[in-house]
């Protein structure tokens, strides 16, 4: 039985073609902590940068549609991206782009324009805060609150586990709208800047690698950032996992803690007499 992986002529001529560009573009000797923490300042600049050059392409997002942001190649051709961009040693790309079904089911046109084609641009970086400290995923008891109030909602709570080596520029995350209602049926999905009032980002150490937690502090949002109706969060929020299973946009890893753990076995591996 023959497992090799047989190329068409169109695949070897794409990889040529891919293979300049990238020996051009990408970023070379970067320095990245092995442990899956965040990115310094520095680093985060240069390959913020070079996901900039790969978004004009469509290659963060190479197969999806052009209209929305990405390449519109086959899965034969993005395979091949894939396999010349893993040449590279760089960190995560940083592209979590799990909520853009979501969003182009249940966001309005102008979020859908303001949301999903800046991200697979490379233009900006969401996290996603959905899990909690003392909930984890479990999304039936969410203690994060959405307090409605003329023009939006202020939000309080705490978010955790989430291994984001870059800083967000938007966190979608899941609050309780209506603490009266029953669970399932009291959740709302927010895309909220990650620069407003009220947010703090900390960094936590763990035996390998880090999380990172978001603290909302009577953070106000405007109504325009939330995503669908706003007590069908569950369903929403459950879709976007589902999209963890599914295909989506070329990364690396978006788990600084799954990267830390394969580079250290490798290296013990390597070690080895």
């Amino acid at each position: 039985m023959d497992f090799n992986t047989n190329y068409t002529p169109e695949q070897q001529a794409f990889r040529i073609a891919i293979s300049g560009w990238l020996d051009e573009h990408a970023p070379k000797n970067l320095r990245f902590p092995p442990d899956g923490s965040p990115l310094n300042a520095e680093t985060q600049a240069i390959v913020k940068e070079f996901r900039l050059k790969l978004g004009e392409k469509g290659w963060l997002a190479p197969s999806w549609p052009r209209e929305i942001g990405g390449g519109g190649l086959s899965t034969s051709f993005d395979v091949v991206l894939m396999e010349e961009m893993r040449r590279f040693d760089m960190p995560s790309m940083g592209d979590n782009t799990r909520w853009v079904p979501a969003m182009m089911v249940w966001g309005t046109d102008e979020q859908k324009k303001r949301f999903i084609t800046p991200s697979l641009r490379g233009e900006t970086i969401t996290w996603q805060t959905f899990n909690e400290p003392d909930s984890g995923s479990d999304f039936a008891t969410v203690h994060t609150t959405a307090v409605p109030e003329e023009g939006g909602y202020r939000i309080t709570g705490t978010k955790a586990f989430i291994t984001g080596r870059f800083d967000p520029d938007y966190l979608v995350t899941l609050a309780v709208t209506d603490p009266e209602r029953p669970r399932r049926y009291n959740l709302g999905v927010f895309m909220i800047d990650a620069t407003l009032p009220g947010i703090e980002i900390k960094t936590m150490r763990m035996l390998m690698g880090s999380e990172r937690r978001v603290f909302f502090d009577n953070v106000f949002v405007p109504d325009d950032c939330l995503i669908g109706p706003p007590f069908q969060g569950w369903e929403i929020a459950y879709s976007i996992i589902e999209a963890e299973r599914g295909g989506a946009a070329f990364r690396l890893s978006e788990d600084g803690t799954i990267e830390s753990i394969y580079t250290y076995l490798k290296d013990q591996r390597s070690e080895q007499p």
